[in-house]
């Protein structure tokens, strides 16, 4: 791929020379996140420059054919955070939030790899979770589930978020591996630890590493009815430590996005008055929900990893050097005119959002995310009567530059008789 010269002969803006960048959580910590997006768009084009934390420059791309030709392409587009020139060059604190989805040196999993690497450590996953029986995914979820709620009592506040979203999204995902409750709940809190950036994040890695590495050993012995046993038993994974890489990057990076996904339909349901009375009038099911989310406002609006360019090249008159770090803005590109256009004769049938990104890295387990998240919006809505306790315009979103939820929605409940 060959760099284009401007017909003016200027140089087109590069990640190095341009300045005063918007942070990339302003596409998802703010009101209308579509809004953001558009500013971008109208100062920039389909491609922005845009920091993802401060000091961490990276290209947002928010068009739907760009997104998914840079998708689909391996070869010019990497996933491996070996080939970021900001680790290269030790532009990087030792402290950034970034170094949690692209550490100097990657994981044994797919998330991190490319070519026949990743094809063959992605196998794995992609057999395992073949294997595993829906229902099992769903019984799994349900057992959380009434814990959870079995635990509150009668009536009283809630919030939807911390005390019942973020957790129902991370310890099912954990038992579909095999974790019992207990050490679930370890690993959740230790997890919190290192994605907080909260001091002793590195004692809290090492604890995982070592619950992860007496788990699939555990298995080996002792086979159960989980994806960890799916995983050790399958030839394409070559040691124990790729079993243990490839199952700690959905443990904890696949569980915090279903822990979104739980908490933006809620928030749907709940709080947006279009949908709280669609629902309450028996005119709109769960999966519409779930759908509508997916498209609209989608929990995961930045895709959680960038890609590295392996080239030069210039992306819609912006000069993309090799090295640099590239951005997916999925949720931006489900509202792309060019497949989006909001007429609801042209939506009948349209699959073609991107919530679960696309190409080889694509989500593996939307499936299941979806069970998870089905099950558990279900559970509040059968057992519960919640009513929001807070305005609508008192609802606040997390900071996180990859996820959009909120972070607290709190409620007043009642149990459900019967």
């Amino acid at each position: 791929m060959s760099v284009n010269v401007l017909d003016e002969g200027i140089l087109p803006p590069q990640l190095t020379t341009v300045r005063d960048l918007d942070l990339l959580s302003v596409t998802t910590s703010g009101p209308d996140p579509q809004a953001a997006y558009a500013r971008l768009q109208e100062q920039w084009g389909m491609v922005a420059p845009v920091e993802i934390e401060p000091g961490v420059p990276a290209w947002l791309v928010m068009g739907h054919p760009e997104i998914c030709a840079i998708a689909r392409d391996e070869t010019n587009y990497s996933r491996d955070p070996r080939n970021w020139r900001w680790h290269r060059d030790g532009l990087l604190a030792a402290d950034a939030a970034i170094l949690a989805y692209c550490p100097p040196e990657p994981r044994n999993a797919s998330f991190h790899h490319d070519g026949e690497t990743r094809a063959r450590l992605r196998q794995a996953l992609d057999d395992a979770l073949a294997a595993l029986p829906e229902k099992a995914v769903v019984e799994y979820a349900d057992t959380v589930c009434t814990r959870i709620i079995g635990e509150l009592p009668d009536s009283g506040p809630l919030d939807l978020v911390a005390d019942y979203g973020v957790k129902v999204g991370f310890l099912s995902m954990a038992a579909v591996f095999g974790f019992d409750h207990a050490t679930a709940t370890r690993l959740m809190a230790d997890s919190m630890i290192i994605s907080k950036l909260l001091p002793g994040a590195l004692e809290a890695r090492q604890r995982i590493g070592q619950v992860l590495m007496e788990h699939v050993r555990s298995r080996r012995g002792t086979p159960g009815r989980d994806l960890t046993t799916l995983m050790a038993d399958h030839p394409g994974l070559e040691s124990d430590l790729e079993v243990i890489d490839s199952i700690a990057v959905p443990v904890h990076g696949a569980a915090s996005f279903v822990g979104a996904f739980i908490s933006r339909t809620l928030h749907l349901l709940v709080a947006d008055a279009r949908f709280a009375e669609r629902w309450g009038r028996g005119r709109l099911h769960v999966d519409e929900a779930l759908d509508e989310v997916l498209w609209r406002d989608t929990p995961v609006p930045n895709a959680p990893a960038p890609r590295f360019a392996m080239v030069d090249h210039e992306l819609d008159g912006k000069l993309v050097r090799a090295g640099d770090a590239i951005v997916l803005a999925v949720s931006a590109a489900n509202h792309d005119p060019r497949v989006h256009t909001g007429d609801p004769w042209d939506e009948v049938g349209n699959r073609s959002h991107l919530a679960w990104s696309l190409g080889p890295h694509a989500c593996p387990a939307p499936r299941q995310a979806r069970l998870i998240t089905r099950t558990a919006v279900q559970r509040v809505l059968r057992d519960l009567d919640v009513h929001l306790a807070v305005s609508q315009q008192e609802i606040r979103w997390a900071p996180s530059p990859w996820a959009r939820h909120p972070v607290s929605l709190p409620v007043n409940y009642h149990r459900r008789a019967g």
